[in-house]
């Protein structure tokens, strides 16, 4: 069995741990250049520096001996809703969904992006958005995310 909670200030630089992971499998399914290892302290900072702020908090799911097996992550920002919007509204980004293997398929990451979302919510966002791998897009349309304007086309 699982409980969730926030992470805490000290688990948040393993926030950025679970983000680097998470690239490089939405990297190797959708056939992208791999991220760079080095930039990992950069985004541990950003992590750090949000959570700060009060602009990022984690959720994370504990397993029966209480290790994190997965987080995710939401990031307000204020920006341009589409090209050419007349004004910027507050957005949610859900951020760094990641389960480890051996303990997908539970719906932990469902279970985490909808407590983002109720924090997303609970902190003036109208609209949550993500990143996903085509893999993953099934799992957060089933948890009522839509396709947006975003495609992808290799150049080869």
């Amino acid at each position: 069995m699982y409980r969730t909670r926030n992470a805490t200030d000290v688990e948040i630089p393993l926030m950025a741990d679970h983000w680097y992971r998470m690239a490089c499998e939405m990297c190797e399914i959708d056939d992208m250049p791999k991220p760079d290892i080095h930039r990992i302290e950069e985004v541990k900072s950003l992590f750090i520096r949000e959570s700060e702020a009060g602009q990022l908090m984690f959720r994370v799911a504990l397993d029966e001996s209480d290790q994190i097996a997965a987080c995710a992550g939401g990031l307000l920002r204020t920006e341009y809703p589409y090209p050419l919007a007349k004004e910027q509204s507050l957005f949610g980004w859900v951020i760094s969904v990641y389960t480890l293997e051996n303990h997908r398929h539970n719906g932990l990451a469902s279970t985490l992006t909808d407590e983002v979302c109720v924090w997303l919510k609970q902190n003036g966002a109208k609209r949550a958005r993500l990143w996903s791998s085509s893999t993953g897009r099934s799992v957060y349309e089933k948890n009522g995310f839509k396709p947006m304007m975003d495609m992808t086309k290799p150049l080869l």
